[in-house]
């Protein structure tokens, strides 16, 4: 399998994710049975709701639509430059984007926020009480993982600082940095699940130790992770579905059960819960491992947004071969 290949399964599968995601996402494990009694597969089975009416079919959502940003930056700017990067999503937002998570709001509305991103972030975090963990960092890292892929710890430094544009929370942090670092390695030919769980073991622990549970759960079965937390009243449960180390558990769970790209994907986002994150994370790091010629051809063909997608990880690829 080439590097190009599983960088482009790493583009794909993102998009592909999260775009597949959204057929179930704020649905409850058992609405999602009821929704798709023979599962989703594809997306022209996703239900047309006041939710999901907000995009066309085949569409991705605001994960990949951030990722895109930092992919552009990127091609760009030929570094990753966080001011410019910050000038992308709130240009993003101000577009009027269909779907924005409230950290990234508060954050990019917050004084300053052009100037210094990472004050404003480390703002919001510590008027939650230093509580909020949401999945908004994580769920559009995965190009950081292909950028100075040969370098770890360029990857952990990029990471990190991308992710503190708008999320400060070290579970954000590390976890961003966990699943690039996860990429980087399979892009550099590490392809034991046993090597790249015990990296995100010690990466995770310099960040919190919340993350070593998640990566315990994600070691058996799908149900520890509980995807669909805080959807039903009737759970008694208080947690949240859009938590940053539940996007990681479950992409960590499929990179170690999975037998295959879809096989992976539609375990994970028939949880329901916020699949379209889920999806996407998931969809980025086996994209990487069994490579863009393992994924579905009629996933890729009806993508809608394809052809843009294929413009800039063409170029992508173009600077990442030269990279020194």
């Amino acid at each position: 399998m080439t590097i190009e290949d599983r960088i482009r399964g790493t583009i794909y599968g993102q998009a592909i994710g999260d775009a597949l995601g959204l057929g179930t996402e704020f649905l409850t494990k058992s609405a999602v049975r009821k929704y798709y009694p023979r599962g989703l597969a594809d997306y022209d089975q996703i239900i047309r709701d006041g939710h999901r009416r907000k995009w066309k079919e085949g569409s991705w959502t605001d994960d990949t639509d951030q990722m895109l940003c930092i992919m552009e930056s990127i091609i760009d700017r030929r570094e990753v430059d966080t001011k410019d990067i910050a000038l992308r999503l709130y240009r993003w937002v101000a577009s009027g984007a269909a779907d924005v998570g409230n950290t990234v709001h508060s954050v990019i509305s917050q004084p300053g926020f052009l100037d210094d991103p990472h004050r404003a972030s480390e703002s919001v975090w510590e008027k939650s009480g230093r509580s909020a963990a949401a999945n908004g960092g994580v769920m559009r890292t995965s190009v950081l993982g292909v950028w100075d892929y040969r370098y770890p710890s360029r990857v952990r430094e990029n990471a990190a600082k991308v992710c503190r544009i708008t999320h400060h929370d070290p579970r954000c942090v590390g976890s961003c940095v966990v699943v690039c670092l996860a990429i980087s390695a399979i892009l550099r030919g590490v392809t034991s699940i046993d090597e790249l769980f015990e990296d995100a073991y010690d990466e995770g622990a310099l960040h919190d130790p919340r993350i070593a549970e998640y990566l315990d759960r994600s070691k058996g079965s799908l149900d520890a992770l509980d995807l669909d937390e805080g959807l039903d009243p009737e759970a008694g449960s208080n947690g949240s579905i859009g938590y940053t180390l539940k996007a990681l558990g479950a992409a960590f769970w499929a990179m170690k059960h999975s037998l295959s790209f879809e096989g992976g994907i539609s375990k994970v986002i028939h949880e329901g819960g916020d699949a379209d994150s889920n999806g996407a994370v998931t969809g980025a790091l086996l994209g990487a491992l069994f490579g863009f010629s393992e994924i579905p051809g009629r996933l890729v063909s009806s993508l809608r947004g394809r052809a843009r997608l294929e413009e800039k990880t063409v170029r992508l690829l173009k600077l990442v071969e030269c990279r020194p």
